[in-house]
């Protein structure tokens, strides 16, 4: 037995029962090697949620579709919790937003056959066609610029697939999510690079749909749990589990 699953027994002894457990619904998107419905538990974002839920008192279920899919179904209600978004006021009206729970790097992804390494502002971007994320946020400050070509798309993949296909010359995403796609494609991902410097050290949270009765304690629970496995070290162990550490 590994330490992760005696730990998390051991979390179970001091909780209510799984039968009085609440249940709590959650949703995201695949974004590997983060969180995505092929990886063992879901990834490793994935365990640390649900490992802070159970600290609480939640069992958790947690469904895969395409990201502005799963932020409209946490808006509405029909889904209690969006898993790993990046923080923006905007979405702050619409979500109770947890505490941090990892931290990644964004950034413009590149092929190796165009030739940019480093760029000094985003008026040097502006002359490149981006792709991004239908949906998603980069920075307060990327978002904002006003990019003269600049396609969003339902997921990852196909953001991915548009750059092999030289529909846009660069897309931004974090390094590690978009060679984790390529490599399932077919593409090689040491082809593919991040132009320097990163846009954005971005923090991945959890957020609470303020359409349903309990959505601020659910946040509020959450972030208690999170609190109890980081002090208890189970989230290291669950870093070091997924080699992470």
């Amino acid at each position: 037995m590994t330490r992760l699953l005696k730990t998390l027994l051991a979390i179970s002894l001091v909780i209510p029962s799984l039968s009085q457990a609440q249940d709590v619904s959650l949703t995201t998107t695949n974004w590997e090697p983060f969180y995505g419905e092929n990886l063992d538990q879901g990834g490793f974002i994935s365990a640390l949620v649900s490992a802070s839920f159970k600290a609480s008192g939640y069992q958790s279920e947690i469904e895969f579709t395409q990201w502005k899919e799963a932020m409209a179904q946490v808006k509405s209600g029909e889904k209690e919790v969006l898993m790993g978004a990046y923080y923006s006021d905007e979405r702050a009206q619409n979500y109770h937003v947890s505490i941090p729970i990892y931290s990644v790097l964004t950034g413009v992804i590149k092929h190796q056959k165009l030739d940019l390494e480093f760029y000094s502002s985003f008026e040097m971007l502006n002359q490149y066609k981006i792709g991004k994320m239908e949906g998603s946020v980069i920075s307060q400050s990327f978002d904002a610029f006003p990019f003269e070509s600049i396609q969003g798309y339902s997921g990852a993949e196909e953001g991915l697939q548009a750059l092999a296909s030289d529909n846009i010359n660069l897309y931004a995403d974090n390094l590690s999510v978009v060679k984790s796609i390529a490599g399932k494609m077919g593409m090689n991902p040491s082809e593919l690079s991040m132009v320097q410097p990163p846009i954005e050290k971005n923090d991945l949270y959890i957020m609470v749909s303020k359409n349903i009765p309990n959505g601020e304690k659910i946040r509020d629970d959450f972030n208690a749990g999170f609190i109890q496995i980081q002090s208890q070290g189970i989230y290291q162990e669950i870093l070091e589990e997924f080699n992470q550490n």
